[in-house]
């Protein structure tokens, strides 16, 4: 038997754990696709590195450092949209949004410009860009492919 499920209904129990289930495993997917794309980072950059110190040659160094920035948009993104369901299962925990609408979109969209306004803080892309799991590896790497450019230059 199909149950349908009104969105004016209140949700029961199941249904609530459910929907948070739900969003957990996209959460959880998120993370991983963001470890994905460092486990997929680091050895293209080293190889490009480590090439570029061999041959001396400074445009494999900058192909190093270009490939560091893709990913780490990449990784920006997916940062995002893990923030954003975050924010979508607190309000969810606690009852402010319908069941199984997993529109992220309030919460990293422009303002309302209302007092409905619900955007959460730490989808904004410059607290992003600078969290330590973006900054905090990826400009290190950078700086690594900076420093052998400049070894290269002086040799």
């Amino acid at each position: 038997m199909i149950r349908h499920i009104s969105r004016s209904a209140k949700p029961s129990s199941e249904d609530k754990r459910q929907y948070l289930e739900q969003i957990q495993a996209i959460i959880s997917r998120m993370a991983a696709a963001s470890s994905a794309a460092k486990t997929w980072m680091l050895p293209i950059v080293t190889a490009a590195y480590g090439y570029a110190l061999v041959e001396t040659e400074v445009k494999l160094a900058l192909l190093g450092m270009a490939a560091t920035s893709v990913f780490a948009v990449l990784d920006a993104g997916y940062l995002r949209q893990e923030r954003a369901f975050r924010a979508l299962y607190q309000a969810a925990s606690q009852g402010k949004v319908a069941a199984y609408d997993m529109n992220v979109a309030r919460y990293y969209n422009r303002s309302n410009a209302d007092n409905q306004d619900v955007r959460a803080a730490n989808c904004e892309w410059r607290k992003i860009i600078w969290s330590w799991s973006l900054a905090g590896f990826y400009v290190p790497v950078v700086s690594l492919g900076s420093l052998f450019i400049l070894g290269i230059e002086l040799t």
